[in-house]
């Protein structure tokens, strides 16, 4: 009698399920347990994130301040120094979560202030940071802007549109940076900072309406940054056409055993075993590279090459009720095309998130809790998971937001008195 005899077959089924009645309920407990301890976890975590404190600083800088986005992306990096690795009491029983801030971009009618929303115990070196970089600014704490809307008066006295802002393709594809803002003909000045078209588009609204832009950064692991680069190294080595392929674990190995079963014993007995050399047909590898080819792969491994963060993007826009206009939102998404490249990475909103993104069933109701939802994320500077969000790069996030510069000729800028804001001498050295 063979193995895959129909009462054979039947005797083991038969074995398998007295096993599982009688030790099924190990199972059962190990499950209820596994739920317990989540549901646990999750409690604790908010407990945590509920206890953290933030700080809100209005950063201001004179006129002609000579530092270009570069300063920014070394405040970027030296910031990533917030980042602490939890250790197993804190990681699975304390509920930790990696610390995070946000720069963020208040805009109202021909007015914009620069914030930065920054954990109180870190307080003092992000202040240090940034008098290091830029000496003359002004720094002063005020209060959270995003509060003088409360969720409850949405649809009362404002409405809103809102969305988080997502790349369009995987985070080891940059985005276009400051360094591809140049004007090669400008006899004098020829960086063009590309958040003054951004600014622009904010302030040139009514009163009564503001714009709000919202930048979550989180410093991550060294593992987890290994873990990007390999991803794009194996995008590399996909695009050059030398992709090794992992040999399959012993789940995959079982299901492909079972499904080609049926297959190989018809070809058995209808045309005779499988050649061998049907199955082990090796790959020509590619000699060379197309130019756009080039192009992605460098850019790949100048990104994945540098420190990364878990960031977050959020753009509101608020007006009185019945002042919300449609052209106000396109304005929303499409001044963040200027950062987009066709063969690289964009911007664009997120379809779960946009506040007029749902069309058919319940759709006011759909849109309204949409609302209140973005403006709570918003207002809490949500940045729930440590592994949610996209990698950048402190080139990217500088891109995104730096302060203004002797470049930046908006009247919407507010500035400094030059030479006003020294360091405090109670600050860290950086």
């Amino acid at each position: 009698m063979s193995f895959w005899d129909f009462s054979n077959i039947l005797r083991l089924l038969s074995e398998f399920a007295t096993v599982l009645l009688s030790w099924g309920w190990l199972f059962i407990v190990f499950f209820a347990l596994w739920i317990a301890w989540e549901v646990y976890l999750r409690l604790k975590q908010i407990d945590y994130v509920s206890a953290i404190h933030f700080t809100y600083l209005q950063i201001t800088v004179p006129e002609e301040t000579p530092q270009t986005p570069k300063a920014m992306e070394q405040a970027f990096e030296v910031w990533g120094g917030i980042h602490k690795n939890p250790d197993l009491l804190e990681r699975y029983f304390e509920g930790y979560m990696l610390a995070w801030y946000t720069c963020e971009l208040e805009c109202t009618r021909n007015r914009v202030r620069f914030i930065m929303v920054v954990p109180t115990v870190h307080r003092k070196f992000f202040e240090g940071v940034i008098y290091g970089q830029y000496p003359t600014a002004e720094i002063r704490e005020v209060e959270d802007y995003a509060q003088a809307f409360p969720h409850r008066d949405l649809e009362k006295t404002f409405d809103l549109y809102g969305t988080e802002m997502v790349l369009v393709r995987e985070d080891i594809f940059p985005i276009r940076t400051y360094h591809d803002y140049e004007d090669a003909l400008a006899e004098d000045e020829r960086y063009i900072d590309p958040l003054q078209a951004l600014i622009e588009a904010f302030t040139t609204i009514e009163e009564g309406e503001h714009f709000w832009f919202q930048l979550l950064v989180r410093p991550v692991s060294a593992s987890d940054i290994n873990t990007w680069s390999e991803r794009g190294q194996e995008e590399i080595n996909r695009i050059a056409g030398r992709v090794k392929e992992k040999p399959p674990g012993v789940t995959a190995r079982l299901f492909e055993f079972l499904t080609a079963l049926p297959g190989e014993l018809f070809q058995a007995a209808t045309k005779g075993p499988l050649e061998a050399s049907a199955k082990n047909d090796i790959k020509p590898q590619r000699l060379f590279m197309t130019p756009p080819e080039q192009d992605i792969t460098k850019a790949i491994l100048q990104k994945v090459g540098r420190s990364g963060f878990r960031t977050k993007m959020r753009v509101v826009h608020i007006a009185p009720v019945g002042k919300l206009h449609k052209p106000n939102a396109s304005k929303a998404i499409g001044v963040f095309k200027q950062f987009n490249t066709s063969h690289l990475n964009s911007l664009k909103p997120d379809d779960a998130t946009k506040t007029n993104g749902p069309n058919y069933i319940l759709k006011q109701t759909r849109r309204r809790y949409r609302k209140r939802v973005i403006l709570l994320n918003y207002q809490f500077r949500d940045f729930w998971g440590d592994k949610s969000g996209s990698m950048m790069t402190a080139e990217e996030l500088a891109t995104l937001f730096h302060f203004p510069s002797k470049y930046g000729r908006s009247p919407s800028i507010q500035r400094a008195t030059s030479g006003l804001g020294s360091a405090p001498e109670n600050l860290p050295y950086i």
